[in-house]
């Protein structure tokens, strides 16, 4: 699926240093056997504070965001050599072959509020061209939050900003923020997947409630989702195998933002049909469901409804409706078993609610043998009786001897 997509990966300056960072690097070089383009953008905050602790010099910024005084841009400088050197010597370790580039042109901030921002800097040309010939030619690019301006004179960045701006100009398919936490937490909650207007009212309402790291990594990823990225995660560079955890399974480890055709509930079209059958055929060897023929799903592909995630089906659920009769049945629902407890089968349940309410319902129905509990402490239905059925589908349910539970909900 990824294949020949291109993902910017940004690191902050705390995780290359840690011994764990070897093991992010084996992932990249994973993703790269798999034919997936990686552009490196990394930050230098704690080497750039190792620096000054160890040479005793106090400066006057640490992540790039603030006035950057000429010892600071100087020792900025040695830092993200250093730390540029580390990723390089362990890139060529995995037989990665890769380049540092200059590819980004900087300009001055100027003046905030009043203060000269000195030598801080922001993104102002990045050359598409020159980071697409290295990764045509097989080469991870490296960028450095310390970067020139059209005088080349050096200049310091913030390396999500940097990354952000990079991603966008080269069109990437996503960005990843690799730092020390795993993802946005608000007030206790952690969200594992937020769209891209849901993160904007999340980031307005909670300005003065977020982790500054953080606080940057939600600004930065409005942007890029604004400025076509399609998703954007924050996840733990020192968990294991975070980084594959990530992209490779429907749920993932971190946080995602996203655009909204990431995560969808659709009905269903024909070429679904398969899919469903092999979906439903889990359930009906349990005896969850009924058995359903390939034919049978494809007859009635129309009333069908599916959870997609990244373009993957985990779940679905089909709706009936009954001539002359304002209940709908929601018939068919399932859940892949490995996206069990994630809050999927309330989200098909809500659909149909919606829907038949659009198809002029008053009334939602549900037969279940195993799943009793489900509809009626998670989704508000009670128990009913064949009475509450439409005449024919009651006549059929008696007919099947499955003595099926009969649930209904007013809508």
């Amino acid at each position: 699926m990824f294949q020949n997509q291109t993902f910017v990966i940004s690191i902050d300056g705390r995780i290359v240093g840690d011994p764990l960072f070897n093991n992010l690097l084996l992932d990249i070089a994973v993703l790269r056997n798999l034919h997936i383009k990686v552009v490196l953008v990394f930050g230098i905050g704690q080497p750039l504070k190792d620096l000054a602790t160890e040479n005793q010099i106090i400066i006057s910024d640490v992540h790039g965001t603030g006035k950057v005084d000429e010892a600071t841009l100087k020792l900025a400088t040695k830092a993200a050599g250093n730390t540029s050197h580390s990723i390089m010597q362990g890139l060529t370790k995995m037989g990665i072959k890769c380049a540092t580039t200059n590819a980004v042109q900087g300009t001055k901030v100027g003046v905030i509020k009043g203060e000269d921002q000195l030598n801080l800097g922001k993104v102002n040309r990045v050359d598409k061209e020159a980071l697409g010939q290295l990764l045509q030619n097989h080469m991870v690019p490296v960028i450095s939050p310390v970067v020139f301006d059209r005088d080349g004179d050096s200049l310091r960045l913030d390396s999500d900003h940097l990354a952000t701006e990079v991603a966008v100009s080269i069109a990437a398919s996503k960005i990843l923020f690799i730092s020390s936490h795993n993802g946005l937490t608000v007030h206790g909650t952690f969200y594992r997947a937020l769209e891209t207007e849901q993160l904007r009212v999340l980031y307005d309402e909670n300005l003065g409630n977020l982790e500054p790291a953080i606080h940057r990594k939600c600004k930065y990823a409005l942007r890029a989702l604004d400025g076509g990225i399609a998703r954007v995660h924050i996840l733990d560079g020192l968990e294991a195998d975070s980084l594959l955890n990530e992209i490779f399974s429907s749920v993932g480890v971190g946080t995602l933002f996203y655009n909204h055709d990431y995560q969808k509930i659709r009905w269903a079209r024909a070429s679904d049909a398969q899919n469903l059958f092999d979906l439903t055929r889990e359930s009906t060897e349990r005896d969850e469901l009924a058995q359903r023929s390939l034919k049978q799903i494809e007859d009635r592909i129309d009333s069908y409804f599916v959870y997609e995630i990244d373009g993957y089906i985990l779940g679905s659920g089909c709706l009936i409706s009954y001539p002359d009769s304002t209940t709908l049945e929601l018939a068919s629902l399932i859940v892949k078993q490995t996206q069990a407890g994630k809050g999927l089968g309330q989200k098909l349940v809500s659909f149909a609610e919606e829907q038949a309410v659009k198809k002029g319902g008053t009334k939602l129905v549900a037969l279940s043998t195993q799943t009793f509990p489900f509809f009626t402490k998670k989704c508000g239905f009670k128990e009913g009786t064949l009475d509450d059925l439409p005449t024919s589908r009651a006549d059929l349910l008696k007919a099947s001897q499955r003595n099926s539970k009969v649930l209904i909900k007013d809508i």
